[in-house]
């Protein structure tokens, strides 16, 4: 099949070669004449079935669904309208409106937003394993259904898609236009959030969530604004109620807000409103199915523990006990659910790290020889929470059992090579995350877990792990992007401030 061209439609009809430039071609400037504008990455086929073998009969793309007419005799239509007819194009027939118009017209801008959405799926998410993704991942398969009725969600779409470019692409100019539609998307959030009925919108839980990675990608707050927009994020629950939750989409977006919580509060070491009885049985029916909501119903538990440890008053032994036993309990429920996972055996195979796609241009040391080749992304995300998860608790239960009961030698041992476990796996499955095919989203999920295991062999004085973690940390981040390095803990002045105060919810 011969290559399709990329070019705009103009210079697509007259055969000549085209520029790309975007929203205008300089072809089509130099002569004078409006362009068109150009196909959508992803274009969409239209499928002629016989009636009686029901194979298909004809193949076509339909290219006047994307072209630009600018005929004087027609009417102009609206940004909104044009929006509404593109996301009406990639909806499935069945989910559009009977109503709703075929728009002949569709607006560059409108045209540019589904290629830029394309772009950012195609380069954030894992290229296989669509099927397997943990909900929070798929949350992003649903941005092309989306209604574009929402000027918040579409600034918040237009912030991540350039935010996403300019770090695969390492343009700094692309950054610097990213961060003006960030402050866009921020003067839209500001004035929807007045209105309390179109605060507690899907679209503008989705629009928040989304301005969060906006922070992962190119952020230079030091890790600020993703913590204030997972703040922002759980004061619109609180307003909104676990009851109002329950369709496919709100459901996704839960998910996607308790993992970012869970993240800030292992930094922080302060539990949030998430891990209340109210809040639990938002999850309690999918967590008996999906083996990663089961998973963080109990880590969302964690940085409770933390904060119970932190406020806990020197000679207060009753307090302390009660605690280790609660933290105690909590390790014995994560590790019957381990037990579950891997009823069937381990869902992954140990390789040599170089046979890993990738990885070694992000980091050729090879202090971890080998890594995990998990079967799916999923279950390479699972395994990574928990094993980040378990590291945290049980170190954490280690120093209250110094501090308050008395341990034998073989007991320090066992607590010692069970601790170094989680870390070793911590690290032998970052290099699965960051292959090449993976997407950004098992890059950035990597992140914590390396800080994680970091603080653990800084106990243990490991110098040539420590900075296995800190050169994995950089180059999987923004690799090349700026000139400073990115701190591996960008929340710990912010640890500071919300340690004695109610600030996290």
């Amino acid at each position: 099949m011969p290559k399709r061209s990329t070019g705009c439609f103009e210079c697509r009809k007259r055969k000549v070669r085209c520029d790309e430039g975007r929203p205008e071609c300089s072809t089509c400037l130099r002569r004078g004449t409006k362009c068109p504008g150009y196909r959508p990455l992803q274009s969409f086929i239209l499928h002629k079935f016989e009636e009686q073998n029901e194979r298909p009969s004809l193949i076509k793309e339909d290219d006047n669904r994307y072209r630009y007419a600018n005929q004087e005799t027609q009417e102009e239509p609206t940004s909104a309208d044009s929006e509404r007819g593109v996301v009406e194009y990639l909806q499935p027939p069945g989910r559009r409106s009977s109503g709703a118009p075929v728009l002949r017209q569709v607006s560059p801008i409108a045209i540019e937003r589904v290629q830029h959405v394309g772009e950012l799926i195609w380069l954030y998410l894992p290229r296989s394993d669509a099927h397997t993704l943990p909900p929070p991942s798929a949350l992003m398969l649903t941005l092309p259904q989306l209604p574009a009725t929402s000027d918040v969600l579409l600034a918040a779409v237009d912030a991540l898609s350039a935010a996403q470019l300019a770090v695969a692409n390492r343009d700094y100019n692309l950054v610097n236009r990213s961060r003006s539609l960030y402050g866009t998307a921020l003067s839209k959030m500001m004035s929807t959030i007045q209105y309390p009925d179109r605060a507690v919108e899907d679209e503008t839980l989705l629009a928040t969530y989304l301005l969060t990675l906006y922070e992962v990608f190119v952020g230079i707050t030091s890790g600020h604004g993703f913590f204030y927009h997972v703040q922002g994020l759980l004061h619109l629950l609180k307003q909104r109620g676990p009851k109002s939750f329950g369709n496919r989409l709100n459901m996704q977006i839960f998910h996607a807000i308790r993992y970012n919580s869970l993240s800030i509060g292992y930094h922080v070491r302060k539990g949030s409103m998430l891990d209340s009885d109210e809040w639990m049985a938002v999850t309690a029916k999918a967590s008996k199915v999906d083996p990663y909501v089961g998973l963080i119903d109990i880590c969302i538990r964690i940085p409770r523990v933390l904060e119970r440890t932190d406020k806990l008053i020197a000679g207060d032994a009753e307090s302390a006990n009660q605690l280790i036993e609660d933290s105690l309990a909590l390790a014995a429920q994560a590790k019957q659910w381990f037990a579950n996972f891997e009823k069937h055996g381990p869902r992954y195979t140990t390789v040599d790290v170089n046979e890993i796609a990738g990885f070694s241009d992000i980091c050729p040391d090879r202090t971890f020889d080998t890594a995990y080749n998990f079967y799916a992304f999923g279950a390479g995300i699972c395994y990574m929470i928990y094993w980040m998860s378990l590291l945290i608790l049980q170190s954490n239960t280690f120093k209250l059992l110094l501090q308050h009961r008395t341990l034998e030698p073989k007991d320090m041992y066992l607590w010692d090579r069970e601790m170094g476990s989680y870390a070793d796996s911590s690290c032998r499955c970052v290099p699965y995350n960051c292959r090449t095919d993976v997407g950004y989203v098992g890059r950035f999920g990597s992140l914590t877990p390396l800080v994680v295991a970091r603080k653990y062999f800084e106990a243990k004085k490991m110098e040539k792990e420590i900075r296995w973690c800190e050169k994995v940390y950089e180059n999987a981040r923004i690799p090349g992007l700026y000139s400073t390095p990115m701190p591996m803990e960008p929340l710990k002045s912010m640890q500071r401030l919300v340690q004695h105060s109610d600030r996290y919810i």
